[in-house]
Formats: C-alpha cells, sequence, structure tokens
C-alpha cells in the first residue's frame, strides 16, 4: 500500500473517505445490527421451545465463535489481507444471520450464531488491523475512539429499531434485516477495496507462529494484559450488575431500561475529546481514570436505595466507560510488532474476550454464595487493580515525537 496515496493524514486529518466509508460507517452497520438483536434474541430462543439454560446457551453462540476466532483470524489477516477478510466476514456475518431468522430447530441455531461470531471477529480483527497498519501512532487515538463512538451509537439506537420490529412484525425478521443492513457494506468496501488492500506494509517481514510471537513479545503481553483484562472484566460486570440492582430495588423494567439509556447516552458522546486528548497527552490519561470511576460506581452500586441514587450511579458508570472509548483497541494496535498487527490483535482480542465471559460467571457465583452486592464490590476491587496496574506496568504507547 502507498500509504501517501491514501490521503488521509495531511494536515491531521484522519476522517478521509477511505477511512470513513471503508471502516466508520461500515462498523456502524455492524453494531446497530447486533443492538437490534438485543431486545429480542432472547425471545426468539426461547420460541424455539427450550429452557432458560439453553437459551443462556443460545445467547453465548456469538461470544464462543468470537473467541474461538481471534486467533485464526489474525491469521488469515496475514495471508490474505485486510481487504479479503473484510469481505469475507461481511458474506459470513450476513449469510448466517439471514438463514437464522428462518430456523426452528435450537441446535442449528446455536451453530448458526457460533459462525456469526466468527464473522464478526474476523471484521473486529481486520479494522483493528487496518488501522494499526495506516494510521500514524499520534493519530490513532482519535481513530479508534471514533471506532468506539461508533460501536456506541449503534449499540444506543439499535434496541430500539429490533425492539419495534419484533413487535410489529416478528423477531425473525430482525435477524434477516440484520443480515441485509450488514450486506450493505459492500457498497461502501467494493468502491475504497484498492486503499485496504494490504500490500507493501512489511511484506519483508517473514511468517511467524503465534508461539514465536507470544514468546517474543511476552513481556508486553503480560503488562498489557493487566490492562485490557481488568477493564473488559469490569465493563462486563456493569453490564450485568446495573438490570440486576434496578430489578433488586424495585424498579420496572421500563424505569431500568431509561436509567441504562441515560448512562449510554453519555457513554456514546465523549469519543472525540477522548481521542484528542489520548493523541495530545497520552493514553494513560483517558485508560487509567476509566478503571478507577468504574470501580467507584460499583462500589457505590450496593449503596444506591432508591431511583434517583441509582440514576446517579449509573450515569456516574456510564461517563467513566465513556472516557475508555477506543482504549484498549488503541493500546493493543500501539503494543503490536510492526507487520505482524493481525496476528497481535488475535491474541490481545482473545484475552479481552476471555476475560469478558468470565465477569457474569464470578458475579453470579459470588452473588449466590454472598451477596449482588459483594459480588459489585468484588468487581470494583479488580477496576482498582486495573488502574493500579495500568500506572505501575503498562508502558505509555503514544510517540508525541512522532508529526
Amino acid at each position: 500500500m502507498n500509504f501517501n496515496s491514501l490521503n488521509i493524514f495531511s494536515n491531521n486529518q484522519i476522517y478521509s473517505k477511505q477511512l470513513f466509508f471503508s471502516v466508520l460507517v461500515p462498523s456502524f452497520f455492524v453494531q446497530f445490527g447486533v443492538g437490534m438483536l438485543l431486545p429480542i434474541e432472547p425471545i426468539f430462543i426461547s420460541d424455539l421451545n427450550v429452557g432458560i439454560a439453553l437459551v443462556g446457551l443460545g445467547l453465548s453462540g456469538i461470544l464462543i465463535g468470537n473467541t474461538l476466532f481471534d486467533i485464526p483470524s489474525g491469521i488469515m489477516i496475514k495471508k490474505i489481507g485486510h481487504d479479503k477478510t473484510m469481505l469475507l466476514s461481511v458474506f459470513i456475518v450476513s449469510i448466517s444471520s439471514i438463514i437464522t431468522g428462518f430456523v426452528s430447530s435450537f441446535l442449528i441455531f446455536f451453530i448458526l450464531r457460533i459462525i456469526t461470531g466468527c464473522g464478526l471477529s474476523m471484521w473486529d480483527l481486520s479494522r483493528m488491523s487496518y488501522i494499526s497498519d495506516t494510521v500514524p501512532n499520534n493519530q490513532r487515538g482519535k481513530a479508534l475512539a471514533s471506532l468506539g463512538g461508533v460501536h456506541r451509537i449503534g449499540l444506543f439506537i439499535g434496541p430500539i429499531a429490533g425492539g419495534l420490529i419484533g413487535a410489529n412484525i416478528s423477531t425473525g425478521y430482525v435477524f434477516v434485516i440484520q443480515g441485509l443492513l450488514v450486506s450493505l457494506i459492500l457498497f461502501c468496501i467494493l468502491p475504497n477495496l484498492n486503499s485496504i488492500k494490504f500490500k507493501d506494509i512489511h511484506t519483508n517481514n517473514k511468517p511467524k507462529s503465534i508461539n514465536i510471537l507470544i514468546k517474543e513479545n511476552k513481556g508486553i503481553i503480560i503488562r498489557g494484559s493487566i490492562a485490557i483484562m481488568s477493564l473488559q472484566m469490569v465493563r462486563k460486570a456493569k453490564e450485568l450488575l446495573l438490570p440486576l440492582w434496578g430489578l433488586y430495588l424495585g424498579l420496572n423494567v421500563d424505569e431500568i431500561g431509561y436509567v441504562i439509556g441515560a448512562s449510554s447516552a453519555l457513554d456514546m458522546i465523549l469519543f472525540l475529546p477522548v481521542g484528542y486528548i489520548m493523541d495530545k497527552r497520552g493514553r494513560k490519561w483517558m485508560s487509567i481514570p476509566t478503571c478507577f470511576i468504574l470501580a467507584l460506581g460499583l462500589f457505590l452500586i450496593p449503596l444506591t436505595g432508591n431511583i434517583w441514587s441509582f440514576v446517579a450511579v449509573s450515569i456516574l458508570i456510564g461517563f467513566g466507560n465513556g472516557l475508555g472509548s477506543g482504549a484498549m483497541m488503541v493500546l493493543g494496535s500501539d503494543l503490536a510488532p510492526p507487520g505482524y498487527s493481525g496476528e497481535f490483535l488475535g491474541i490481545w482480542k482473545l484475552i479481552g474476550d476471555t476475560s469478558a465471559s468470565s465477569a457474569p460467571i464470578l458475579i453470579g457465583q459470588i452473588a449466590n454464595i454472598l451477596t449482588l452486592g459483594i459480588s459489585s464490590v468484588f468487581m470494583g476491587v479488580i477496576g482498582v487493580v486495573g488502574g493500579l496496574g495500568m500506572y505501575l506496568f503498562v508502558p505509555e504507547t503514544l510517540n508525541k515525537d512522532k508529526k
């Protein structure tokens, strides 16, 4: 790839036609589609005549597929490039989602959701690796914070559309519409395909096995894991603890939805200033406060006794999470060795996905043995440990001298 031909970094302007249409707009469609399924997927699975245990298993299909395909996706990017990986992921997610809308067997549904998760893993890693390989270090914060902001906007609007379609047409049609929306990404990617191709970027680098890559970068992976493991666990914890605590307080489902919606609204509008600060001051200026503010919010959840205190703590948590918009993507991209961003980010994403999936298990077990409030405090401690670990052990990855 000829970096100068992209014309996306001149005068510090990263929002070029290529980056906007090949990464940000498609990412909105993907996350909007994912958000559409949030309110209707449990209902769709229940309609397959299965028990609550299988509903939970069905909902985990995407995460299983994501986790299974993190490292293979990274290897694929190295072998066939960003462009072909993006295109393949679009076909997989689109076709599997459309078929899912018509299934009547739980087994087939579960297999299709795993396949969709594999496709989403390919999509996530291909654009993260693309940005890592093409966007300069001192502009990467704005690019990836914007990507994080697009994620949040899609997930904020998507459930509203999904709920309306599910209520007025059918839950199956939501999957079909999601697949059709994802297919629209082709109209964004194909005109910019030449700018996404993985040409002339570190072509002299010899292929390395994942084991060798881990051994050569063991120190930085261990230190970086402190950040991604703790932050991903705390983020997943707040997604579960806020609605559960709302139910504990006796709030109605719609009231809980309004509270979480207000928290999410603040979360999603912070990405522009966050990206600017990460590129101007440093990555730690945002990632460390994120850990501590989320931890504070989790400590305060058990102290809330009415809707107003619950709203205040929820908004605090939304503010803290918003300060970390794109933070882990930026850190992983900064730490990735040149020429091996796909493989490294596959390892990075695997660590994050595994950590996120462990949080609900920990919360459930602690709440079962002790109380839900104690489980919230425990996750807050993890947030504090993550913030301290990030301050003490994780290096500042912003290259301030790079112009």
